[in-house]
């Protein structure tokens, strides 16, 4: 099959494989960003979903993330601070309803969380969820099945779970804990009810290869949303010299995630500032939502900004639901 048909294909059903899709990697920009464009055109307009993040707790995790600047392993000069309250992550979630924000996610540091900081996430979700528009989602670690369900119980509709890389490629990131744990935390996810969102960084060392096996792995746990991250390397973190990505190799990445995830909303997240001069141009290549404001503890991009340059790319600002493969 020429390349130039995949994405007709692919609109009508088709799976690429692995072959196609490094293929792909390597076509011309021209090509990639024309494809990718009609794909994301196809099954969702030209709408832009806008998230956002809340540091729920910070610092001192036992995991040994090599990007990470709050593990404890690593001397970064992040600080610790213990979970929020009820008050502070309604005030967060009203400040970014009230100006059109369509997700939010209360994110925590750990491996999981004790049971009553469960419930107080489980309260705050209650409260937002009854109380505002927007829409509740969390990256709280590896939760078991009943704190899910608890959570759902209370309003929070997406459950965020990076794999961070390829199979492959995980243990030269992560020695603490392995894939099999996050697949069954998504598995518990889908179980309770909760939509799945689950994504990568790029730039951590990881080949061409790796980069279409995470895009092959999400399409296997069938996932609603992919958030993309690119290395913003942190001093005192093992990954602290690596080359930032090439605006190229953003472009192609995207691109073939575009392809191998016709359905899934591909979202921008950490890493903004390092791609602010060209952001606008991933659109083009497949990306349609993305987490606007700061990062957990690096700087990102105001609503206002973000907003300003979907109108001026003739973009819809507007909450996407997923596109369920019938």
């Amino acid at each position: 099959m020429q390349l130039k048909d995949l994405a007709d294909k692919v609109i009508q059903g088709y799976e690429i494989s692995k072959e196609e899709a490094l293929e792909l990697y390597n076509a011309p920009l021209d090509l990639l960003k024309e494809g990718a464009s009609k794909i994301t055109s196809a099954f969702f307009k030209d709408a832009i979903e806008l998230c956002c993040i809340s540091n729920g707790k910070c610092g001192k995790c036992s995991e040994d993330c090599k990007f990470c600047s709050q593990s404890r392993h690593y001397n970064t000069g992040v600080g610790e601070s213990p979970l929020k309250t009820v008050d502070e992550f309604f005030a967060e979630a009203k400040y970014n309803n009230d100006r059109g924000v369509h997700r939010f996610s209360i994110v925590t540091s750990g491996p999981k969380l004790t049971h009553d900081e469960v419930k107080v996430i489980a309260e705050a979700y209650r409260k937002i969820s009854t109380e505002l528009r927007i829409s509740c989602c969390g990256s709280l670690g590896l939760l078991n099945l009943n704190d899910l369900k608890l959570l759902k119980e209370n309003g929070l509709s997406r459950y965020h779970c990076n794999v961070e890389t390829s199979p492959d490629f995980f243990k030269e990131i992560c020695t603490t804990h392995t894939l099999k744990q996050k697949e069954r935390t998504i598995a518990y996810a889908k179980e309770a009810g909760l939509e799945i969102c689950s994504g990568c960084i790029i730039g951590m060392g990881e080949s061409i290869e790796d980069r279409v096996d995470i895009a092959l792995y999400l399409r296997k746990l069938q996932v609603d949303s992919t958030p993309v991250n690119i290395l913003n390397p942190i001093k005192g973190t093992p990954l602290e010299n690596r080359e930032i990505v090439t605006p190229d190799e953003v472009r192609r990445c995207i691109a073939v995630f575009r392809y191998v995830l016709p359905k899934t909303v591909l979202r921008l997240a950490g890493g903004r500032l390092l791609i602010q001069k060209y952001f606008s141009d991933l659109y083009n290549y497949g990306i349609n939502a993305e987490i606007t404001g700061d990062m957990l503890t690096t700087a990102g991009l105001t609503i206002a900004d973000d907003i300003d340059t979907a109108i001026k790319c003739d973009k819809v600002i507007e909450k996407i639901d997923p596109v369920k493969t019938v």
